[in-house]
C-alpha cells in the first residue's frame, strides 16, 4: 500500500469513529431525558413527528343519503289516478321505443317498497329494496313494468305503481288490483318467467317480529297451561296447524317406556300426556 492509500485510510477510520461516537452521544441525551422505552416508535409518536392528522374515526351519526330519500319517498302517497291510456302493450313499447325513453330518463335509481297504503291493512314483512336502474338496464323495456300511463296528457309518461295501483277491491275501479297484489304480480311473475331473482316471500322482505315484551299478559310465575293460552290468544291458526303436524299426532312404539315397547298405539295421540 502507498503512503498515499495509508493515509486515506486513516482518515475514513477516523470519520467511522466519529460518527460511532456521535451516535452514543445521542443515545446518552435521550437516556438523560428519560423517553420511554419505545415511544419515539409508536404510530402517535410517528404521527405527531410527521405532522400528520390522527387516524380517521367514523361517524356514528352518520347516515346514507340515499337511503334516507328512498325512505322518504316510499311514505308518498300520490294522488289515484282514475283514467289511463288504452293501447296494446306493442303499441306502447314501440312509442316508448321511438321517444328514446331510458334509463337517463329516470328519476331516481332506487326505490324503497314500505307504502303507508299496505301498511293499513297488514305490516308482516318489511320494506323491499328496489334498484330501479339495475332492472330498467337489464330488460331495457320500460313498458314491461310502466305498462300504462295517465290519460292527463300533461302527466308523466312513467309513473310509480302506486299512482294506478292503490287499495284493494275499489268499487269504482274494480277491474285494478290492490297495490300488493299488483308488486307480486309483476315482480314475481317475471322472475319466475325469466328464472332469475325471487320468487319467495323472505327472497324479497325480512320478517316484522314485533317486540312480545309489550304484548305477552302473564302473571309472575305461570303455568305451562297458561303459556299456551296466552300464545293462542293471538296465534289461533297456529295453533290448529299444530293439531295435524306429526310432533303432535306422534304415535308408535316407544321402547324405553316400561311395558310399552310394542304398542304402536302409545303416543301423544293416544295414551300419552301432552304438555306442552
Amino acid at each position: 500500500m502507498t503512503q498515499t492509500g495509508g493515509v486515506r485510510m486513516t482518515n475514513r477510520i477516523k470519520r467511522l469513529f466519529g460518527a460511532i461516537a456521535m451516535l452514543a452521544a445521542l443515545a446518552a441525551i435521550g437516556g438523560l431525558i428519560g423517553f420511554p422505552s419505545g415511544s419515539l416508535s409508536t404510530p402517535e409518536a410517528i404521527a405527531a413527528a410527521e405532522g400528520a392528522a390522527p387516524a380517521h374515526q367514523p361517524n356514528p351519526a352518520w347516515v346514507a343519503p340515499d337511503q334516507e330519500a328512498a325512505k322518504k319517498r316510499s311514505q308518498e302517497v300520490v294522488p289515484f289516478v282514475e283514467a289511463v291510456m288504452e293501447e296494446c302493450q306493442l303499441c306502447r313499447q314501440m312509442r316508448l321505443r321511438e321517444m328514446g325513453l331510458g334509463i337517463k330518463d329516470a328519476a331516481n335509481s332506487y326505490y324503497l317498497l314500505d307504502s303507508p297504503i299496505i301498511k293499513k291493512s297488514e305490516d308482516l314483512y318489511g320494506p323491499v329494496r328496489f334498484k330501479h336502474n339495475k332492472h330498467a338496464a337489464q330488460l331495457k323495456d320500460c313498458a314491461l313494468c310502466h305498462h300504462r300511463r295517465p290519460l292527463d296528457a300533461k302527466a308523466k309518461e312513467t309513473t310509480r305503481c302506486s299512482a294506478c295501483h292503490q287499495e284493494a277491491f275499489r268499487t269504482d275501479q274494480p277491474e285494478r288490483i290492490g297495490l300488493k297484489a299488483a308488486y307480486h304480480q309483476q315482480c314475481t311473475g317475471c322472475h319466475q318467467e325469466m328464472k332469475k331473482g325471487p320468487t319467495d316471500c323472505l327472497g324479497c322482505h325480512n320478517k316484522n317480529v314485533p317486540d312480545h315484551k309489550e304484548l305477552v299478559k302473564l302473571s309472575d310465575k305461570p303455568q305451562p297451561t297458561e303459556v299456551t293460552q296466552e300464545c293462542l290468544r293471538c296465534h289461533k291458526a297456529a295453533g290448529e296447524d299444530m293439531l295435524k303436524t306429526a310432533h303432535w299426532l306422534w304415535k308408535g312404539p316407544s321402547p324405553y317406556t316400561l311395558n310399552r315397547s310394542k304398542h304402536v298405539e302409545h303416543g301423544k295421540a293416544t295414551t300419552a300426556v301432552n304438555n306442552f
